[in-house]
């Protein structure tokens, strides 16, 4: 016992020794004061036609509710860049078949032709109505409609830029889903295909042929890169082997994703008795593909909507 109260004594006199060798060492907080650091810079004005102004006064307060754009669906406008990538050159979710011009949410240059400005003036027969369908408390959207429209306009007139001032023609996007579709034992038809519900595949089917469409607002899809195909039983873990899909000659154009009519550039053949799947399995498919500019993407992304992962599924019945 008396060799430990030694030892504790020795730490003591160290500690003392070395407060006692630092003791005229200043401290740099002795003339610390509450003075006023000054004022605090303001924030600068954000132009309100630019990304950054349209995301600031309209997309954030008003379009990005819960349960609306907030990504849940495209256009995503959580973000200045989430809204960007989803709204330039992208293809319309939901078409008006009355103007088929308005195919893409914003033509960089043309706001005549964007849908984006047609959704928030005009009902569109068969849509739950114009948009916004609802406002949160903090929108100002009534009050200042026209005003936000013309920024709108004027965004889309000058080029899109984003939120660095460069203009849509120096930005090269990543691909797109444009929609997936399948075909039973060699049959010219595809299998009905209804809303965001898997592809029903039929009983006693032996084989399927899965194609798929992108688009991409550069690259041709027919010269896109090495496109793979993965299915699984959980639309959160892909482990097994990627299969590469075949370009065909010529495309099957045909219903899309966004309702409009694509064409199917990529293919892959399957043996369902090779799936793994038994009878009522949901498969949940997955691809990647580049446009040889930007790196390989997949497609539904791993934070995709449900949605979009379910619309990329087929069901063994």
């Amino acid at each position: 016992m008396n060799r430990y109260k030694y030892i504790g004594l020795i730490f003591c006199l160290l500690a003392f020794v070395a407060c006692k060798k630092n003791s005229n060492k200043s401290n740099p907080f002795d003339d610390w004061t509450t003075t006023s650091r000054g004022s605090v810079m303001q924030d600068l004005a954000i132009d309100p036609n630019t990304i950054e102004g349209l995301h600031k006064n309209i997309f954030k307060p008003t379009c990005a509710n819960s349960g609306c754009h907030d990504g849940n669906f495209e256009p995503d406008f959580r973000s200045v860049e989430s809204s960007y990538n989803s709204l330039l050159n992208r293809m319309a979710t939901n078409t008006d078949p009355q103007n088929a011009q308005y195919a893409k949410r914003v033509v960089p240059g043309d706001a005549a032709s964007s849908m984006l400005l047609h959704r928030l003036t005009t009902f569109i027969p068969g849509s739950q109505g114009v948009m916004p369908l609802s406002l949160e408390p903090t929108s100002d959207w009534v009050v200042k409609k026209s005003q936000y429209l013309e920024n709108i306009k004027n965004w889309i007139n000058d080029g899109a830029k984003d939120q660095f001032g460069n203009s849509a023609l120096s930005t090269d996007f990543p691909p797109q889903m444009a929609g997936i579709i399948a075909f039973a034992d060699g049959s010219v038809t595809p299998l009905p295909h209804s809303g965001y519900n898997p592809i029903e595949i039929p009983s006693g089917t032996s084989s399927i042929k899965i194609m798929v469409a992108y688009t991409d607002d550069k690259t041709p899809v027919n010269q896109f890169g090495t496109t793979t195909l993965n299915y699984s039983l959980n639309p959160n873990n892909y482990s097994g082997a990627e299969t590469n899909m075949t370009v065909e000659s010529s495309p099957f154009n045909t219903k899309g994703f966004s309702s409009s009519n694509v064409d199917y550039w990529h293919s892959v053949t399957l043996s369902v008795s090779t799936l793994g799947a038994a009878l009522n399995d949901v498969l949940w498919i997955r691809t990647q593909t580049t446009d040889k500019v930007n790196s390989p993407v997949y497609i539904p992304s791993i934070p995709a909507a449900f949605n979009t992962k379910k619309y990329f599924s087929i069901r063994i019945n």
